[in-house]
Formats: structure tokens, sequence, C-alpha cells
């Protein structure tokens, strides 16, 4: 489990007693401490030891993503940059405080340069940045899915380098995540933590219309966060629910607008993502020096997940209403579907979601077997994290990680409590069972490498089992070919990676 190690509503309730002074974590430069501007951190320790650094005003350059992500949720540099002042709202200014706060007690200027780029688009943009061999950004943020390919090519710094203060120790980091991307021990190249709110924001979950749900069982849909906490919310449960639930609305005959489905996407192979990241345990195995091997295909769980989301996505009698992306919410809204798919936590923002006559239920993906015991979370293979590019001289790494390193713990203080109490609204998780859906969601990422890898490798990985499901045939049996050659081209990917960084 990647340990976002903060349980949300313990942690709300932490950080808003954090007293106003400033509280760090990591290494830098220190001086005589003046007065008492140090918190107590998680671990029971004073932090104190940015306390005097000051950098003279010097920028601190950050190239960060406005381009707009589906799902209805816009896009995260309003947690990045924001609006540059206050009034914008309790968010926003929560924002602006944090980036005060930075420049204040490190002394810099931070400075954003937006760039709004599709995906596909993004590692030829930022490869552009390292070949010209100029050192214009401190940090690069922008999505996942190409930054595997710029960092086998050697585009970006190691971040565990003596140089680097970070302390992926401390909550607002998300340590396990990162190491999933890892190709082999003592390297990593990206960084997630609070800061980096998209990766939070792109948390697949399913919303659930409640009054659907209480009209078709007469039992109050509260019952199924029971079922989540009992680890009973499995792909058969799921299936069982949205079973004989499709109306004809319209009485035309027709599957159509305005019915009402049982369960809701828009096609079989984005929707297939979170299904097919959280229903594997694993999805790779790593030998004594880390290095990873593609082990999906051996034993018989890939075939039984295909099979379970095949039961769901080909259900004739829950309807599967499939209608555009950008239209999902509005259906769900209007009391068209029971169950949503391919939403995010940061869809719980929208203003149609909001506007929402009765109530949804948020649920986590389920697991495949009650056995699993363990609820996994999936972001998105165009999550946007954080990189330093290679260009960065050695001399700057320690006021680099210096700066991100605050960065992320003023975000876990300042910004972290006002998103979740005002940016996903109280009515989401206004008590304790609902906050126990958003904790499960929070807290359970895993296999990243394959949402970073995927495309490098191929795309055979997790599209064979959208292949399989929407072929309704076994998931070996589409995947069959590629599993003859996808570890030898991992290891080609490897040699060429050692190379490009100058590993021996």
């Amino acid at each position: 489990m990647t340990r976002i190690k903060k349980h949300l509503s313990a942690a709300l309730a932490a950080l808003l007693l954090l007293s106003s002074a400033a509280a760090f974590t990591g290494c830098a430069d220190t001086s005589d401490k003046e007065g008492d501007s140090t918190i107590k951190i998680e671990n029971g320790s004073d932090d104190d030891r940015f306390i005097g650094v000051d950098y003279k005003n010097r920028p601190f350059r950050i190239y960060t993503s406005t381009n707009v992500a589906s799902s209805g949720m816009g896009n995260s540099n309003f947690l990045i940059e924001g609006i540059g002042k206050t009034g914008g709202g309790i968010v926003s200014d929560a924002v602006y405080e944090r980036n005060t706060t930075v420049e204040e007690l490190l002394k810099v200027k931070l400075e954003f340069t937006p760039v709004d780029l599709p995906y596909v688009s993004v590692a030829a943009d930022i490869r552009k940045l390292t070949q010209s061999g100029d050192d214009m950004y401190d940090l690069v943020i922008n999505d996942i899915f190409g930054y595997s390919e710029l960092m086998i090519e050697g585009n970006f710094r190691n971040i565990i380098d003596e140089d680097c203060v970070f302390d992926f120790e401390r909550n607002y980091w998300y340590d396990d995540f990162m190491e999933d991307l890892r190709l082999m021990d003592g390297y990593q190249y990206f960084l997630a933590g609070d800061f980096f709110a998209d990766i939070i924001r792109s948390a697949h979950l399913l919303l659930l219309n409640k009054e659907i749900y209480m009209n078709f069982y007469n039992r109050p849909a509260d019952e199924l966060y029971d079922i989540v906490t009992d680890y009973k919310w499995t792909y058969e449960k799921m299936n069982e629910i949205i079973t004989d639930k499709y109306v004809d609305s319209n009485y035309n005959n027709t599957k159509d607008a305005g019915d009402l489905y049982g369960f809701m996407a828009f096609e079989y192979w984005g929707p297939s993502i979170p299904f097919s990241v959280t229903g594997m345990t694993q999805f790779i195995t790593r030998d004594e020096e880390g290095i990873p091997s593609i082990t999906v295909h051996q034993g018989d769980r890939a075939n039984q997940l295909a099979a379970a989301m095949s039961a769901i996505f080909n259900n004739q009698s829950a309807g599967i209403g499939q209608v555009a992306d950008e239209d999902l919410l509005t259906a769900f809204t209007q009391g068209e579907c029971l169950i949503l798919g391919y939403q995010r936590l940061g869809s719980l923002e929208n203003e149609v979601l909001r506007k929402m006559e009765g109530d949804a239920a948020v649920l986590p993906y389920p697991m495949l077997f009650e056995s699993d015991k363990k609820y996994t979370t999936a972001t998105h293979d165009t999550t946007e994290m954080g990189a330093i590019l290679a260009t960065s001289k050695d001399e700057n790494m320690k006021f680099i990680s210096t700066v991100i390193e605050v960065l992320n713990r003023e975000t876990a203080r300042i910004v972290m409590p006002k998103y979740y109490d005002e940016g996903l609204q109280v009515r989401y998780v206004d008590d304790e069972k609902a906050a126990a859906m958003i904790d499960i969601i929070h807290d359970n990422f895993d296999n990243s490498f394959i949402l970073a890898y995927n495309l490098t490798l191929g795309s055979t990985i997790l599209q064979s089992f959208s292949t399989a499901v929407e072929s309704k045939r076994e998931y070996s049996a589409v995947f069959a070919s590629p599993a003859k050659t996808i570890n030898k081209s991992l290891d080609r990917l490897i040699k060429q990676y050692q190379s490009k960084n100058k590993i021996d």
C-alpha cells in the first residue's frame, strides 16, 4: 500500500490544530534560532532545520501544467500556482498563503510558467528543454504518461542524491508510490506528494445514486459503506447490485439517453483502467537489485480479473450505458444510472455534481475477492507529477530540494485541510462512514508502475484487459503473443535507461 500516510479524518483534525508557526522537514542550511518557530510533527520531534534559511529572493522556477483533465475535473494548477492573490475563495486563499509562506520563510520568489499541452505532447516539449542544455526550470510538473520515456532517455535528475535534502519518510510524501516507479534500487526520478495535487485529485472512485438504490432495494444506500468496511465489496457484489437495473424509461424499446442504467461509463478502454489496476495484486516482481519483471500473466488472477470485469461491462440486464466522457456526470445527476464509473476524487468539485438533487455515495473500486482484504486505488496515466530536469546543476540541488520539500510540507499544513473541507464539500464527507470511503480511496494507491510504463512497453499490458473484456476472451489468450517478448522489451528499456543515465 502506498503510504499516503495521513488517515484523512484524523489528519485534518491534527493539521487544523497546528500552530501558525512554520514547520519544516528535511535538511537545509541553518543559522541561530530566533523565537519559537518550531512545531511538533507526527513523530513527536521538533523540526527546526529550515530556520534561518535565506536564499536572498532567489527565483524558484516552476514549469506547471494547465491542461484540462477528463472526468469534469479541470486541471490542478489552481492548487499549484493559484491565482496569485487573495479573494478567490477559501481554497484559493490557502494556496496563496502556502506560496507566500514558502517565499517568506526561505526568502525565495516562486515563478510559474503555465503550459497547456495534451498528454501526448508533454514528452516532446520537456525533451526540448533538456536538449537545449539550458537550466531553465527548477521543477517541472506534467503528465506521467510521457515521464517514463523521458526518464529512460536521461532527461531527469535522480532525486536520491547526496545533494538533495528530501525526507521521504514525512507524511506529505507518497514514498511507496514513488518507489513503485523505479527501475532499480537507489535511483528515483518522479516526485509525488501533497504539493503535486493532481495525484490525489486523479484518484479513481465510483459514484452511487442513493435515491435510485433506495428505490430498487427499499434499503438505505449507506449499507454499502458497511459492506466496504467489512471487506465484502467485491466485483461480484458490484455486479449483483447493477444486475436487472436497466429501465426503458421512455418506453421506446431502445437503450438510449434518458433510460436508467445499472452502470455507466463511456467506452471499454478508459474505464477499464481503474478496474484492471485495482483488481491486480501485482503486475511486476523485483529481483534483489530492485529490477522489475512483468509477471501479470503468471498464474490465473489476470484471467479471473478479466472475467469479473467482463461480467460487469457486458451485463445486459444492467444496461451498461455509454455516453461521452464529458456527459457522464450530467447523466448521473439526472438519475440515468445507479453506479457511475471513471470518476476521480477531483470530480467531486464539479458544480454539476454539487447541484445534484439527492445524494451521491462515494465508493472505492471493489476487490476481486473478499480474501484480498485490501482495496487498491488507481490514479491515472495522465496524472501530473513532479521531476527535476537533468540540466539542473549539482550545486543547485540543495536549493531545489529544499524548496520542494517545504512546498510539500506547507501544502499538507495549509492547503489540504481547506481543500478537503471546501473543495470536496462537506456533503460528501458529512459522517464517519462516508468519510471512511474517502480515507480508503486516499490511503491505498498502488500499481503506479504499470500506469507509467504501459506506453513504453508497447501499450499491451493494460489494453489486453480492455480487449479481453470487449471481446469476452481470456486475458491469457489476448496477452499470449506480447507475453513472449514483454520482459525482453523491459530488459532493453532498462539497459537503455542505464546507458542514458550513466548507471554502471
